[in-house]
């Protein structure tokens, strides 16, 4: 964090709609759930819905292909809490779910790289609300926070900082942008701002939420997956708003 003044502007990334849920109640008994739930020791009620294993649970096709991705959150934290903007100080990660939970995750947190210890802790998570149980958690789960309620959480952290924020969707119909240059137009004419980027939490499909953003944005000409526009982001407001301070101030 040296040679970043407190007081400049940070990146929110929001995963939406995210896939990761405990298995749903009515599929509880059902030969994939009870069956993988016996092998590791715990109740179904306890089991993340993943798509790997529980694929027989959805007859529609497109739950099928969107729902019991786990995996996309997985990826999306450990990408974004590893990353330089992280370590520098200017990076906040949270998670909206489709059944309207909104994780807050602390940037000391220090996510398992395996998965297996991943689904576990997030398994923890979803069944407790906070890890680790005592102290000073590092992740929290706030029940029943819509997409819009998401947005007014993270306002208040900004405005807590004297800020305001200025909100992003990423979208394959959004207006295709070199996303460094964006943020330094942003943080040149909003100097009191933070900037939020909305990713959407699912392999296919679109957001199911409804949203309001200043902007809509893409960053390349095809579809992308999450971490792809997740690592871009990353690299282009550091680029913006963290390399860029460094190089106004001189050696």
């Amino acid at each position: 964090m040296t040679g970043i003044p407190s007081e400049g502007p940070i990146l929110h990334l929001l995963l939406a709609d995210s896939e990761l849920e405990l298995v749903p109640k009515e599929h509880w008994s059902h030969p994939c759930v009870a069956v993988n739930a016996r092998k590791r020791g715990k109740r179904a009620s306890q089991v993340l819905l993943d798509s790997t294993i529980h694929h027989p649970l959805f007859k529609d096709p497109f739950e099928r292909s969107r729902r019991g991705r786990p995996d996309i959150v997985h990826q999306f934290l450990l990408m974004g809490l590893d990353s330089l903007l992280n370590i520098d100080g200017r990076l906040r990660l949270w998670v909206h779910t489709r059944g309207d939970d909104l994780i807050e995750v602390s940037e000391k947190t220090r996510l398992p790289k395996n998965y297996a210890r991943y689904q576990g802790l997030f398994e923890e998570l979803l069944a407790t609300g906070r890890v680790p149980g005592g102290g000073d958690p590092l992740l929290v789960v706030k029940r029943g926070v819509d997409i819009e309620g998401s947005l007014k959480r993270i306002e208040r952290h900004s405005s807590h900082r004297g800020r305001g924020l200025f909100r992003i969707l990423m979208s394959d119909k959004g207006r295709l942008v070199e996303a460094s240059e964006m943020f330094k137009d942003i943080i040149g004419s909003h100097p009191d701002s933070d900037v939020l980027c909305i990713i959407g939490g699912f392999s296919v499909g679109d957001l199911i939420s409804t949203v309001e953003v200043d902007e809509r944005w893409s960053v390349h000409h095809e579809l992308l997956k999450v971490w792809t526009v997740e690592c871009e982001l990353l690299s282009a407001f550091r680029w913006a708003a963290v390399r860029g301070i460094r190089a106004s101030e001189g050696p």
